[in-house]
């Protein structure tokens, strides 16, 4: 895979709870920021939290590396979707989405990134190793991946408690 490919990972997951509890954790920064391992806080910024067009600054950390990004939500539907693009909207960094669905043993929780095509921090190593490109998507996917997991997992958790 190329990063012009966009390259993008989902994970699913059935959470046994009602939709609307779900959906009221994943648009809440605070709680978001405890459940995985990269996102570390995160502070709306402008608009009413949580709603369309409202943006938040989120820092993350992966090893060593620490960073911030704002985000701007770009879809929500209440107890079906809620999306937010991260960077420049003429250049997006990436685009991150949860989408529910109520089912009878609880809620399908899908869990979706889709990578650039703007700048980033893969981007930048590619530029410098640019024969290991392959090589370096496959990598980040897979952390995105395991962290994506995590966080359902963590949502998990604090609904089925």
């Amino acid at each position: 895979m190329r990063m012009s490919d966009q390259p993008s990972v989902m994970v699913e997951t059935t959470i046994a709870g009602e939709v609307d509890r779900i959906f009221a954790l994943i648009d809440d920064l605070e709680v978001m920021a405890g459940l995985g391992t990269e996102f570390q806080a995160g502070e709306w910024i402008s608009g009413r939290p949580g709603a369309l067009g409202s943006r938040f600054r989120g820092r993350q950390r992966l090893g060593d590396r620490e960073w911030e990004t704002i985000s701007t939500v770009v879809a929500r539907e209440e107890g079906r979707t809620f999306s937010w693009e991260v960077g420049d909207p003429d250049d997006l960094t990436a685009t991150w989405t949860f989408s529910l669905r109520s089912t009878p043993e609880g809620t399908e929780v899908r869990y979706s990134f889709v990578h650039g095509p703007g700048p980033s921090g893969l981007r930048s190593m590619i530029e410098a190793r640019p024969e290991r490109e392959e090589e370096l998507i496959d990598g980040r996917l897979a952390t995105l991946q395991e962290n994506m997991i995590k966080t359902l997992e963590g949502i998990r958790r604090r609904v089925e408690s």
